[in-house]
């Protein structure tokens, strides 16, 4: 049909379709594309334009208990066509198995449904970010798939068989604009905020949904199927803000809507030095026999986490810390002097230390910067080919280590904690809503499950006779401690449950209790696996389509 801007819809006015999408992001867009041509009426509610403004920008501002572990809540989330895919740095993985059964010393784990159900979207959600093949297993997906990433590493605890697969990076928005645009049933509206959620008097039923534009001009949209794709965050924040029939905010009867907030935490292990110093370890992005760029993981046994009751985490080898100038790297310190400028755009999975953090140690950096100077420009000139230019871009920095030492980063699961929560503060945005205030908690059991995974790694590398890292235990505790916070993963707040006593949602991601009011955001994850969101926020946005259309 269009794509519009709700600036120029008359207040009061009423729109009537079939189905209300909200959002144009990694589950919005998708979401919206497989109702092309289905006999349902549709309209987009996106609160962005298709560039950024501050304006709308800052109706994502909030305020955070503790600034050190939690990012300000704009910095990652883009109120813009295309939502937070436009800044995103592409790397995806599938959950596991495991990530969906209820785990014994796993307080709140477990989800109404099995990997099985997601399996047909995620192939389809590979197709929507330019993934290749739905596989994640190394042995498939390369000429040399039986290559270990540390040669000879013990195999009691970890397995070297799986990878990361790297989108564009999609901007969904971006990539099916024109698809939205020649949609004969589907009308788009730009800087359209919606407001508030509205039930029929009983509660029971979808009705309606209150937009208005930063212009003041509220209307309202009409229909028996809503679907809200708005992040995690800001899908939270519209069932709370919903509390004219439900008092204490949509889907809340059991004050769970904002409970069990939770991320994924990240950082590093320490540097290992490995031996002989021709071991020849792998550390750089390859891609794979279907052409997208992949990296390969170290991989938990599910034996050993089942055994041990630990938290699901993956481990790749990568580069020092930018920000560590004993590296004596131009290249790493031309990165770190540079982030200022890529404020806001880099994605923290890449690294916290550019995302956010202040400068220091500015002249030894400099120093390095002037030492290597020819490897800074055969750089350069590589990353303006392989990422600046190129539509599938190269994902980030990686460089070889002349010392064959290496970082162990890892990616790790975060427990579900019911103290841990987001709610509405006593702060307002530009059109008179309630802003979050996130308090951001984990257990200490997030922290000692990493930690036990670095003691069976070292176990790994000691009976391989592969290596040994550098700092001990306690100098890697600090490491690990200081890493723990929350960039742009947003999980957990509207969690999917069998029962309403136990979450917000049903399986099929409709509010309990709600007839026609779903949830396309991870925040109805249970469990956070390992993995950064996209790819299974993308699987459950379409699968929340393909009920929609069935019902």
């Amino acid at each position: 049909m269009s794509i519009e801007d709700a600036k120029e819809i008359s207040k009061g006015t009423t729109l009537d379709c079939d189905v209300i999408i909200i959002g144009t992001g990694a589950a919005g867009t998708p979401c919206a594309c497989e109702f092309i041509n289905s006999g349902k009426d549709v309209i987009v509610l996106e609160s962005g334009g298709f560039e950024m403004d501050s304006a709308t920008q800052a109706l994502a501002e909030g305020d955070v208990s503790s600034p050190s572990q939690h990012g300000p809540l704009a910095q990652y989330r883009k109120r813009v066509f295309g939502g937070t895919t436009t800044v995103w740095g592409g790397r995806c993985s599938p959950f596991d198995e495991i990530d969906f059964e209820k785990r014994a010393g796993i307080e709140s784990s477990g989800w109404p449904i099995d990997r099985s159900a997601l399996v047909p979207f995620y192939e389809k959600a590979h197709d929507y970010l330019h993934l290749g093949g739905f596989n994640y297993e190394s042995a498939n997906s390369f000429a040399d798939g039986d290559r270990e990433i540390i040669p000879d590493l013990g195999k009691k605890s970890w397995s070297q068989n799986t990878l990361w697969r790297f989108s564009l990076p999609t901007d969904v928005g971006k990539e099916n604009r024109q698809r939205l645009i020649d949609a004969p049933n589907v009308r788009v509206l730009l800087h359209a905020n919606v407001t508030k959620l509205r039930t029929d008097a009983t509660g029971a039923v979808m009705e309606s949904v209150e937009v208005t534009s930063l212009e003041k001009n509220p209307f309202k949209v009409r229909a028996r199927s809503v679907i809200v794709a708005a992040g995690g965050l800001e899908s939270t924040r519209l069932l709370l803000a919903s509390d004219d029939v439900h008092r204490e905010g949509i889907g809340n009867e059991n004050d769970l809507v904002g409970r069990y907030y939770c991320s994924h935490v990240s950082g590093d292990l320490g540097e290992v030095n490995f031996s002989p110093k021709a071991r020849n370890v792998l550390w750089q992005y390859e891609q794979t026999s279907d052409g997208i760029y992949s990296k390969r993981q170290l991989r938990p046994k599910e034996s050993v986490m089942k055994e041990e009751g630990l938290l699901n985490i993956r481990c790749i080898t990568t580069h020092p810390p930018f920000a560590d100038a004993s590296h004596r790297s131009g290249v790493l310190s031309s990165a770190y002097l540079a982030k200022r400028f890529f404020k806001g755009q880099i994605p923290p999975e890449y690294s916290k230390e550019l995302a956010a953090a202040g400068y220091h140690s500015l002249p030894q950096h400099i120093r390095n910067v002037i030492l290597g100077t020819p490897s800074v420009i055969k750089f350069g000139t590589h990353w303006f080919f392989k990422r600046t230019i190129a539509r599938r871009k190269y994902p980030s920095i990686s460089i070889r280590s002349r010392a064959n030492a290496y970082t162990i980063h890892f990616d790790a699961e975060q427990s579900p904690n019911r103290d841990s929560r987001i709610s509405l503060g006593d702060r307002r945005d530009d059109l008179g809503q309630r802003l979050l205030t996130v308090d951001w908690k984990y257990r200490s059991a997030d922290f000692e499950s990493v930690m036990r995974w670095r003691d069976l790694l070292c176990e790994d590398l000691k009976s391989g006779g592969v290596g040994h890292f550098r700092q001990n235990r306690e100098e890697a505790e600090d490491i690990v401690r200081s890493g723990f916070g929350v960039g742009s993963h947003h999980i957990g707040t509207t969690r999917m449950s069998e029962s309403p006593r136990d979450g917000v949602v049903d399986s099929d991601c409709q509010i309990h209790g709600v007839e026609g009011l779903f949830i396309a955001a991870p925040s109805v994850f249970p469990t956070a696996s390992f993995a950064n969101p996209v790819l299974t926020t993308v699987a459950l946005g379409l699968r929340i389509a393909d009920h929609v259309l069935k019902r």
